[in-house]
């Protein structure tokens, strides 16, 4: 149960304990490609308020909670590539996954 706890906390004090949005943080913002299943739609998001690798993890995560499939995110563009099926999963829900998280705004290209 304890680890279980521990995963789950682990993304939102990535950043040498702080939360992400504090000063200090010390992850690295690497951009991430990632290969798409074949036959995914493919959207472009901007999004504001990343700043490190954590925060690109937290969006990575809203975004895979919606159905999506993150390509890249480049934290320091704000753009992020998101691949998904659109028989099942519409660009508005991805947009609304990474707004719920209170931290990040994003929007279509």
């Amino acid at each position: 149960m304890l680890s279980v706890l521990f995963v789950l906390l682990t993304p939102a004090f990535a950043c040498d304990g702080k939360p992400c949005n504090e000063a200090g943080c010390s992850m690295p913002a690497a951009t991430e490609t990632v290969a798409l299943p074949v036959g995914s739609t493919v959207a472009k998001l901007k999004v504001t308020g990343m700043t490190c690798g954590a925060c690109s993890e937290k969006v990575k995560t809203a975004l895979a909670g919606a159905g999506g499939t993150v390509a890249s995110i480049n934290v320091e563009t704000g753009v992020a590539e998101v691949g998904y099926d659109a028989g099942k999963v519409k660009v508005e829900a991805l947009v609304a996954a990474v707004n719920a998280t209170g931290h990040f705004t994003a929007s279509t290209m």
